[in-house]
């Protein structure tokens, strides 16, 4: 996504709705007061807006990795116990 094509107003609105988003996944209070970001000049608007979106990609990521990890982690502790229970039934009527 080229940031430098959209106009301010529209790179605003965007950066709020990631922010807010962000906000949202780090499970903090969502300020919905945007007013601030008129002050801020164009060069820290778009730094601050790459950042959250890099962030949020991260955070996706993360999330998505770490699910993946704790499913593995859960499937190889439930083999192993099944695992075991079976060695030990075959054991006492084998």
């Amino acid at each position: 996504m080229n940031l430098a094509r959209l106009p301010r107003e529209e790179r605003e609105k965007l950066y709020a709705k990631k922010m807010t988003e962000l906000q949202r996944r780090w499970g903090n209070p969502v300020d919905e007061d945007w007013e601030e970001l008129k002050d801020w000049p164009d060069d820290a608007l778009n730094r601050g807006l790459q950042d959250t979106i890099s962030q949020l990609r991260f955070e996706k990521f993360w999330s998505g990795f770490s699910t993946v990890f704790d499913w593995m982690i859960k499937s190889i502790i439930f083999l192993g116990i099944a695992g075991l229970l079976l060695f030990g039934i075959r054991q006492l009527f084998g």
